[in-house]
């Protein structure tokens, strides 16, 4: 399975016969059998038809749609959910409970302050002058996993870490790394701290671009697995935003930064692939671009692979966890009387 990336003006996608055709200006056509697409990538303006989009539906093919010059609003359609309504039904019943919310904001955060710490010690094997910044940061992490591995020991009868507690550790620890990994990269690139809408540099360019199609992913790994992806634990509901895709995703950032920090090291991106806009926005140019999305695809099959495996996971162990009465109402089931309980 691949994806397709449409980045020209004035693309036309059709079907037939199970079969995409893609028209660009000034390029010859190209064919593709939907069953060898797994998304779609829309990064200009193109044009295609509901039958276009039913085909898509029906064959399990994401589209994905980048807005804005620089490609961080987006609209996705995803092919057909998983259809027991159940498994929703008891992720809303699950996560309506504070302690299992912090529960498992707990496991998402220890797992991507892990993932943190090994991006440290990557950059700082390649990066020996700054082994004082990287080892600052690596130090203050290490910190706060021993609290987070503390709070969930066997022994700990009183948890005292609520969820504005771990999201506050979480905060601290985002802090902390990024202050150490943005000393790895070349003053020349200007970028010093994480910065977004707009970012103001083409290290947090990328990085914005990246962890959108990262958040896409894991969207469509919510719904392939039957979850809600609106519903989460870490994230708090918010209008226009996936929660639980954004908590799947934690765990995933600093790969994704690693690589990041690579496609800049081995000179894959370069200043000259960046420009601003009259707002002070940095924006991937078009050669970039091309860079870009060539090296995403070389790893975004594992980060799909990842994401699907672990919202599977987070699936079953829902669907494990439910009584059997609590969505009996709902299916015209016999609920099992509780203990004690006449029927």
């Amino acid at each position: 399975m691949s994806t397709l990336y449409i980045d020209r003006q004035g693309s036309e996608l059709r079907i037939q016969t199970g079969v995409l055709h893609i028209s660009t200006p000034d390029a010859p056509d190209r064919r593709l059998p939907l069953k060898y697409l797994d998304r779609i990538v829309l990064r200009a303006d193109t044009q295609l038809s509901s039958k276009v989009l039913c085909a898509l539906a029906e064959g399990g093919v994401n589209l994905i749609a980048l807005g804005g010059r620089g490609g961080q609003h987006i609209a996705q359609i995803t092919g057909t959910p998983h259809n027991d309504a159940r498994r929703r039904w008891q992720q809303v019943l699950t996560f309506s409970q504070p302690q299992a919310c912090a529960l498992l904001a707990r496991q998402l955060i220890q797992s991507k302050v892990k993932r943190q710490l090994a991006t440290l010690n990557e950059l700082a094997a390649h990066r020996p002058d700054l082994r004082k910044p990287l080892h600052d940061g690596r130090q203050r992490l290490e910190r706060i996993l021993e609290t987070l591995r503390e709070s969930s020991a066997p022994t700990n009868t009183l948890d005292t870490h609520t969820l504005d507690t771990l999201r506050g550790l979480e905060g601290a620890a985002a802090a902390m790394y990024f202050e150490a990994y943005f000393s790895a990269f070349a003053p020349a690139l200007g970028a010093s701290t994480r910065n977004r809408r707009p970012p103001r540099d083409p290290v947090n360019a990328v990085l914005s671009l990246s962890y959108t199609l990262l958040y896409s992913q894991a969207t469509a790994a919510c719904w392939a697995a039957g979850l809600d992806p609106a519903l989460g634990a870490l994230h708090t509901l918010s209008h226009g935003r996936a929660a639980l895709a954004c908590d799947l995703m934690e765990p995933y950032r600093p790969l994704v930064d690693l690589w990041v920090w690579h496609l800049f090291r081995e000179g894959t991106l370069r200043p000259e692939h960046f420009g601003h806009d009259g707002a002070g926005a940095c924006l991937l140019g078009k050669a970039g671009r091309s860079h870009f999305y060539a090296s995403w695809e070389e790893h975004a099959p594992h980060y799909q692979r990842s994401l699907l495996r672990y919202a599977r996971t987070l699936g079953h162990s829902l669907s494990a966890a439910n009584p059997g009465q609590a969505w009996a109402h709902l299916t015209g089931e016999t609920a099992v009387p509780e203990a004690g309980v006449a029927p």
